[in-house]
């Protein structure tokens, strides 16, 4: 019987690393309200709210308040941010249904499908990201970063280099807001 005990051990405890390994990978995913997690995955609906950053507006958020951004390089389906990119701007991943709009913004959810075969969450057709340089609530440390990366705010306009919803942080170009 000892060496069944120890073989039930083994594989519990294999069973409950692999529980923590597949937890890690769908962190804040499953959240039950604000916002699905940076970088998705799991099986629960995925929800994304709003918040106000100051200088921006009213933004798409995660579960965890992480401001949500996309590219403009990113157009027609085309995903640029591969790689030590995803890294620094963790893709969010949708692998059920899609959220639900937030209450008082128009627009639609929808997915593109990454290079790897993933389903990257949109909105109006953007792929959304996180940016690993916000820790929590109401940062928006990526904002006009590269001249690319810009918050998705929920006012529709584009930002200018001199101002306004969307605007590019110390006016580097000018955001785009959703459009």
């Amino acid at each position: 019987m000892r060496p069944i005990r120890g073989t039930t051990i083994a594989r519990t405890a294999a069973v409950a690393a692999l529980a923590l390994v597949l937890a890690a990978c769908s962190h804040g995913a499953t959240a039950s309200s604000g916002s699905g997690g940076p970088t998705g995955g799991g099986s629960a609906a995925l929800t994304i709210g709003t918040q106000q950053v100051k200088g921006i507006g009213t933004v798409l958020d995660t579960a965890e308040g992480l401001t949500l951004y996309h590219n403009t390089q990113e157009t027609g389906g085309k995903i640029v941010c591969t790689g030590s990119c995803a890294s620094a701007w963790p893709p969010v991943l949708v692998s059920g249904s899609l959220p639900a709009v937030p209450s008082g913004v128009s627009g639609s959810f929808g997915t593109v499908v990454r290079p790897d075969g993933s389903k990257q969450l949109t909105f109006d057709g953007q792929p959304l990201y996180t940016y690993a340089g916000d820790s929590g609530p109401g940062q928006a440390n990526g904002q006009g970063l590269e001249g690319v990366w810009y918050a998705v705010t929920t006012s529709g306009t584009p930002g200018t280099s001199g101002g306004g919803a969307g605007s590019g942080s110390g006016g580097s170009g000018g955001g785009y807001g959703r459009y």
